[in-house]
């Protein structure tokens, strides 16, 4: 039968199977879901060809169902193409492009080379920094937000569902994965305090009343411009030593997650998918790897340029392991949205945690917490645009159809 022209079948048309006859089922693009009745009354088996596993073409129902009972159905055999040889074909893997992807996240750490400009070296001298931060952070926490929102949490959910019939294993193995990425900074913060607990100076300990009391009264009216009062007054050397290596390792870590999740987004999720991960995770990057160069090169730290630059360029590398790591390993369906979830909730974190107190902080103006929020709505619409086109994850190569029948 596949020597001749197959009958093309749409939307609704029956598939009568018999020994000398193929048909070529077209799926209609403006559907939420295609249908194909079978006759099978005169069949002893059927053979379906695909070019993918039929459980790409699931949403919340089995592929392939008893009309009178809506009872699932599942295959007696199904295996791999093979080519002409007889060679079973592998799957192949998206590495140019998650490399690539990983690639453009780690030359944003070379980003903080902007400030080496003359006109905004000798711009952001004259700004105030507080507002400088919040601003950053502002867009940051708009990106990354909406990122964990718009595509890791709930792309997550789907793939999840493939691994586990219950719908109960499901919801406690994705809250519990959210929450661990929750968490997760906290605890490496915890570590790092143990390894190298600060040392607070004499004088500090004695100024620390006075200090709190001036800042609160200097936050509604002025900039930090005091050296006594600055939260960036110049560190003695374990201060820097310990601010230096908490940026590194807790660089490290996170690119080495966000490695992890561009790799699981494009093994596992479309290319729109993947790449709104890849461009989530560039613009939540800009604006740390700024700021982690301000605090590098500015008088808490002193290191020169180039040093701070190189700092943050080596720990950013983690982002390339972190991808390689997923793709060289064949990872489930399920385990790529264990890990989505995972990077949801540790994008949660910083966004709420870290960013967004920025933006309400006592020593910005009402006009400039506005201004802030609109930086928010920018990075926010940035990542939103990637819905326009949006597919969801395609668990590719499970046999499993669980979180269909409920």
């Amino acid at each position: 039968a596949m020597e001749k022209e197959c009958t093309v079948l749409n939307h609704g048309d029956t598939i009568v199977p018999s020994a000398d006859t193929c048909y070529l089922l077209t799926f209609d693009d403006s559907r939420w879901e295609t249908t194909f009745p079978i006759d099978a009354s005169n069949a002893e088996a059927i053979v379906f060809f695909a070019q993918h596993l039929p459980t790409e073409f699931e949403e919340d129902t089995h592929y392939l169902k008893l009309v009178s009972s809506g009872e699932d159905i599942e295959p007696v055999h199904q295996e791999m193409g093979h080519d002409e040889g007889g060679e079973e074909v592998k799957v192949v893997k998206p590495w140019g492009k998650a490399i690539g992807a990983a690639v453009l996240i780690n030359l944003v750490t070379l980003s903080g080379i902007v400030f080496s400009i003359p006109l905004i070296s000798k711009a952001l001298k004259k700004a105030d920094p507080v507002f400088v931060y919040a601003g950053f952070a502002s867009f940051a926490a708009g990106a990354i937000l909406s990122c964990a929102f718009f595509l890791l949490l709930f792309e997550s959910t789907h793939l999840i569902a493939t691994g586990w019939e219950e719908e109960t294993d499901q919801i406690w193995r994705w809250g519990t994965m959210i929450l661990a990425g929750l968490i997760l900074p906290v605890l490496v913060e915890a570590l790092v305090g143990i390894a190298k607990p600060p040392v607070e100076s004499e004088e500090s300990k004695a100024n620390t009343k006075t200090k709190d009391v001036e800042v609160a009264e200097a936050a509604a009216d002025k900039s930090f411009e005091d050296d006594d009062v600055s939260p960036f007054a110049k560190k003695n050397f374990s201060e820097q030593a310990r601010i230096i290596f908490a940026i590194c390792f807790g660089d490290f870590m996170h690119n080495l997650c966000d490695g992890f999740f561009v790799g699981a987004g494009f093994a596992g999720c479309s290319d729109s998918v993947a790449w709104g991960i890849a461009i989530g995770t560039i613009l939540h990057e800009f604006p740390q790897e700024l700021s982690d160069f301000l605090i590098l090169t500015g008088p808490q730290v002193g290191l020169s340029t180039m040093a701070a630059l190189a700092v943050n360029f080596a720990t950013g590398l983690s982002v390339i392991l972190g991808a390689v790591i997923v793709l060289a390993n064949d990872v489930a369906s399920s385990t790529t949205g264990l890990l989505l979830a995972f990077g949801g909730g540790i994008y949660l974190q910083i966004g709420c945690v870290e960013c967004m107190p920025k933006m309400v902080n006592p020593a910005l103006s009402p006009k400039r917490k506005l201004i802030c929020m609109f930086f928010f709505i920018v990075g926010a619409i940035l990542i939103g645009l990637v819905l326009l086109d949006h597919e969801h994850c395609i668990p590719e190569g499970d046999d499993s159809h669980a979180g269909h029948g409920h």
